[in-house]
């Protein structure tokens, strides 16, 4: 999946894709790592590669986490791991919870802004994420059916 995007940064347009399975780097120790279910990154995001398809995270401009059994680990443990590699946008689609939250503006090794969503509502991606898009609640907790 190919995006066209632009980032709040100085520089212009920049290309973003959306690979699937591939691991971010994560400070927490040199073999650390974790590979979200979804995470769009900056289209020369290959020129980061640190071997066995892990990339570091400065190219990830967000991450979707769904949970499943673990649930606990995406909204603590997780969430601290992003945010200790400076991931600006950490989604986490709570199913036990039945809503979406978001954790936005990473700084030592927390995130100062957290936000949840309930079902009928739509989360627009902040412009630190340099893309247009409109992540509805419900399909983020129910997946596409049909």
């Amino acid at each position: 999946m190919r995006h066209q995007g632009r980032r709040p940064q100085p520089g212009g347009p920049r290309r973003v894709q959306g690979p699937q399975g591939i691991g971010i780097w994560l400070p927490t120790d040199p073999d650390d790592y974790a590979i979200a279910d979804f995470s769009p990154v900056e289209g020369d995001f290959l020129d980061s590669r640190g071997g066995n398809n892990r990339y570091s995270p400065e190219v990830f401009r967000l991450v979707v986490e769904v949970t499943s059994s673990d649930w606990s680990d995406d909204l603590g443990t997780q969430a601290e791991s992003y945010a200790a590699a400076g991931i600006p946008v950490y989604i986490i689609a709570d199913r036990h919870h039945d809503e979406v939250v978001v954790c936005r503006d990473p700084r030592e090794g927390t995130c100062r802004l957290r936000t949840t969503h309930k079902r009928g509502t739509s989360i627009g991606a902040p412009e630190c994420v340099g893309v247009c898009l409109e992540l509805p609640v419900d399909l983020l907790l129910d997946g596409i059916t049909g």
